[in-house]
């Protein structure tokens, strides 16, 4: 199975996304605990019982590398992405690999740094000042470093980092990590780890705190994460609503009935540890812009080790019930008690649910292949590797529980570039009904001469708008023939020209042949064209207009108008025409008609161009061309109060009225 998410509605202001690991591949979702991973740290309710309630704490390794910086043709790339611009923090520590780099002593950032710079083939940042600067590297192009108060970017965190680590003091982005004192209170820990070190405490004190950390690292080599993201409504805003903020818990049950917290973070009105949404999302008429990322040791496949030491039956042994899922909560800050030691919250509303410690839909995935009958790519939905079966489960939950389901495919084409991918076009299908059949979907290469492939990335989304949750699957395709797809299609070189060879039954050159052949041409009848009378709806027709722009004798852009607007100069006009059906718009089809007319005041009209492929006549579409003398007659009539314009059909005996508008006069 590939990566999966499932969305649930938490809060008003909060749409929680649980992401589990690809169950195929884990090597992605696995994390060191070491100096160049992520260390933990366990604070344990009673030091000398593990057996008890224990609560897992994080801390991003110092040897962490944040940016790969790699040689990609004339510039440089950082993460893949030639010359990417930075958005980093002020007083933050950021490293870069320069490893791959032919000189990594020819690589520099200009303004103030405070770190050591480049030591080996690792350079060490920490901006020292807000503001606007560069990074370089001798003879290739580098890229913009912008620094900030607050700048915490997704790009710009580690893959290590799980975000449940404690930062706070002055400038930091303020996350706490929550320990429960009694009922609805809870003691803040921050950075100095004070509260621990309490008489109100008796559980692991600062020093046992260190200590456990060197242990894990020394007994554990690697943990396997599940993500949570908890999506922030754009302009969301708890201070407004009366709360101080809010808690995220997730716990985990022990065959003893005692819980563990996987993680208990806090955040704060003044807090800033949300991450930027490079692609934020509109679900149920609300848009997510910011998101809260925290990595869970998964409850399925864990490594061993990693068990039998977060969860110690006091034997050596994990106790962690098998049957266990995931029990989150968020918990809504009331007060806050600001006091020169220890800062408490106390809570009020709160949410309870139980997420799956493995996906529930692992059957589910989403499909992307080329067609075999055509240039194109088909994209859609399957259940046990059956798309019958998809739809059918689709069908079986809306006509039983009366769930609104529909599917909606995200398509991003990304483009290969050199080393670096780069996203050229991206768009979103929903699919209501007649969930067996594919999306037919054909991507335009921007740089099809010199992309070496192209990449199709596909998230499914099984939206359910009863409940507002979301079954999300993921899937890609590589393309390795990116001239097929570009914005012509691919010419065929003939070796000879491409006369055309016209092969007759001729008789011979007598006479006699050609007495025959006069007498059977003149036998033969004169061609005729004949238009048959055609009915055209003439009510409840509407229509679009569009400006046209020809290049090389070919459309390449519609500029869509509210309305016909003439200027003084050469211009195309595309209509296209249509009548409202039992309220849904339906194309009125114009083929087999002699003609088609723009028409104006004092005669001037306008017949339709048919020279264009891209104008279907059959789907409502008609090109007319307004040449330059007429538009200027046209603009001559400006002071007309009553500016009207009629389009008309021809169809060889009469000619009848389709569509009367308005038109507007453009002054330059």
């Amino acid at each position: 199975m590939a990566e999966s998410s499932r969305y649930y509605k938490i809060d008003n202001d909060i749409l929680l996304e649980f992401i589990y690991h690809d169950q195929a591949d884990t090597t992605p979702y696995e994390i060191d605990v070491d100096d160049n991973g992520s260390e933990m740290k366990i604070l344990s309710t009673d030091e000398s019982n593990p057996a008890l309630t224990r609560h897992l704490i994080n801390e991003l390794g110092s040897d962490v590398v944040n940016f790969d910086v790699t040689e990609d043709g004339a510039y440089i790339s950082i993460e893949g992405f030639a010359a990417r611009t930075l958005l980093l923090e002020v007083g933050k520590t950021y490293k870069f690999n320069l490893s791959a780099l032919t000189t990594a002593a020819n690589f520099a950032i200009t303004g103030t740094n405070n770190a050591s710079g480049l030591s080996g083939n690792i350079f060490t940042y920490i901006p020292a000042n807000t503001g606007n600067f560069e990074y370089s590297l001798t003879n290739f192009i580098g890229g913009k470093v912008t620094v900030g108060n607050v700048a915490n970017p997704l790009f710009a965190t580690p893959d290590e980092e799980t975000g449940n680590s404690i930062i706070t003091g002055s400038g930091s982005i303020e996350r706490y990590h929550a320990v429960n004192v009694n009922e609805n209170k809870y003691a803040l820990l921050d950075s100095t780890e004070g509260f621990i070190d309490s008489v109100e405490w008796t559980g692991t004190d600062s020093t046992e705190l260190l200590a456990s950390q060197t242990n894990a690292t020394n007994n554990i080599t690697k943990i396997k994460y599940d993500k949570v993201r908890l999506h922030l409504r754009s302009g969301f805003s708890f201070a407004a609503r009366g709360y101080e903020g809010f808690l995220f818990e997730v716990k985990t049950n022990r065959t003893s009935g005692v819980q563990n917290f996987l993680t208990q973070i806090v955040y704060l009105n003044t807090s800033s540890f949300e991450i930027k949404n490079p692609r934020p999302f509109i679900l149920s008429e609300t848009l997510y812009s910011n998101f809260i990322e925290v990595k869970l040791p998964t409850l399925k496949d864990q490594f061993v080790d990693f068990n039998n030491l977060f969860y110690d039956n006091g034997s050596g042994s994990s106790d962690l019930d098998p049957t266990s899922n995931y029990e989150v909560s968020l918990k809504l800050i009331d007060v806050l008690e600001d006091t020169t030691g220890t800062d408490y919250i106390y809570t009020g509303d709160e949410t309870n649910f139980t997420i799956s410690k493995e996906d529930e839909f692992q059957d589910f995935t989403v499909v992307v292949e080329e067609a075999t009958d055509g240039d194109y790519f088909k994209i859609y939905g399957e259940k046990d590797n059956s798309a019958a079966d998809f739809e059918s489960y689709i069908i079986n939950r809306i006509s039983t529980s009366s769930d609104d389901i529909s599917v909606i495919y995200d398509i991003i084409v990304n483009e290969q570039i050199g080393t670096s991918y780069i996203e050229t076009y991206s768009t979103s299908i929903t699919q209501t009904q007649d969930f067996e059949e594919p999306i037919q979907f054909r991507p335009i290469i921007q740089n099809a001469n010199n992309a070496a492939s192209f990449m199709i990335d596909v998230t499914m989304r099984i939206y359910n708008q009863t409940d507002n949750t979301q079954i999300v699957k993921r899937g890609s395709l590589i393309g390795n023939n990116a001239p097929k797809y570009g914005k012509r299609m691919m010419q065929v070189n003939i070796a000879s020209s491409a006369n055309l060879t016209r092969v007759y039954n001729t008789l011979p050159d007598l006479q006699a042949s050609r007495n025959v052949a006069q007498v059977i041409n003149s036998s033969l009848p004169k061609a005729q064209v004949k238009y048959a009378p055609a009915f055209i709806e003439r009510l409840n027709v509407v229509v679009n207009v569009g400006n046209v722009t020809i290049d090389d004798g070919q459309i390449t852009s519609i500029n869509n108008q509210s309305g016909l607007e003439i200027s003084p100069f050469d211009m195309y006009v595309k209509f296209s025409i249509s009548k409202i059906d039992n309220g849904e718009r339906k194309a009125i089809s114009f083929t087999n008609l002699k003609n088609i007319k723009l028409n104006f005041s004092d005669g001037i009209y306008f017949n339709n161009v048919t020279s264009f492929k891209e104008v279907d006549l059959s789907n409502g579409e008609v090109l007319f061309k307004i040449d330059k003398a007429n538009a200027s007659k046209l603009q001559g009539k400006g002071g007309l109060k009553d500016k009207k314009y009629y389009i008309s059909i021809d169809n060889g005996s009469t000619e009848t009225m389709v569509f009367k508008g308005k038109y507007t006069i453009v002054w330059f």
